[in-house]
């Protein structure tokens, strides 16, 4: 393998608290110079909070080293030719989406992510308007729920999903697993999905986007893998290893 992508929470990391080996295994990878993008669907910060969040819990990952959705869609945003979005986001993100944020006047785009701080009738009901009167829906992911310490919590799918049945539209998706992110990190790295392994513990995002791109999947049994006793979806990663510790034993073999 040439490069890895490899997840953040459920791999690295779970319930705020870093998984046993994770910061062993990821120096010890760092050491061989094998290069890296730590890919997540956490919509609701910037990568750099991600940085400072990661750098708390004792990991040597900086800012340009991390992929989120929210890349993505600055990345697509940036490409397209005086096009504006309304946006369901956090706080957070205000300032980052700003430049091509619309309120009243019609928008391109309806650009949904974890808004849960921001989250109100009017602002999902403006959302569905801009829809109806001609919008296309973006989602930074469309995962239907995540796990923290008070247990599973809806996460970002499950308001796309709404407003897709609402207005008989379909979103177009950022976030893992769909092909265009993954493709965009491996652009970052310069690298071919045969070069590469995708490393987390979701079937649904991790495995299955690297499937999409043509990359090699290693499962890990922890995270979410754990929490549902890996019954998520049926597909067959290359590799299923216990934990992130023992990705460094297994990389001379993939």
């Amino acid at each position: 393998m040439k490069a890895l992508l490899i997840d953040l929470e459920g791999t690295l990391y779970f319930k705020n608290r870093p998984i046993a080996g994770a910061k062993e295994a990821i120096a010890h990878v760092k050491d061989l110079g094998i290069p890296l993008r730590f890919l997540t669907n956490t919509d609701s910060k910037t990568p750099k909070d991600m940085e400072k969040k990661l750098q708390q819990m004792g990991f040597d990952i900086t800012e340009a080293e991390i992929f989120t959705p929210v890349t993505a869609m600055l990345r697509f945003f940036q490409k397209q030719d005086s096009k504006n979005g309304y946006f369901l986001v956090s706080s957070a993100l205000q300032k980052v989406v700003a430049p091509y944020a619309v309120e009243q006047t019609s928008a391109d785009y309806v650009v949904v992510g974890d808004f849960r701080d921001q989250m109100n009738y009017q602002v999902l009901n403006k959302a569905f308007q801009h829809i109806m009167a001609g919008a296309e829906i973006i989602a930074l992911q469309k995962g239907k729920y995540f796990i923290r310490e008070n247990g599973y919590n809806l996460d970002t799918g499950s308001f796309v999903q709404m407003l897709e049945y609402a207005s008989n539209k379909e979103a177009y998706v950022l976030g893992k697993p769909s092909k265009q992110y993954f493709s965009l990190a491996l652009d970052e790295l310069g690298v071919t999905a045969e070069e590469t392994a995708v490393v987390g513990d979701d079937q649904t995002t991790d495995i299955l986007g690297a499937e999409a791109v043509g990359a090699t999947g290693i499962l890990v049994k922890t995270g979410k893998y754990a929490e549902v006793n890996g019954s998520q979806v049926k597909v067959e990663p290359n590799k299923v290893i216990d934990s992130i510790s023992q990705l460094p034993l297994i990389l001379k073999d993939i």
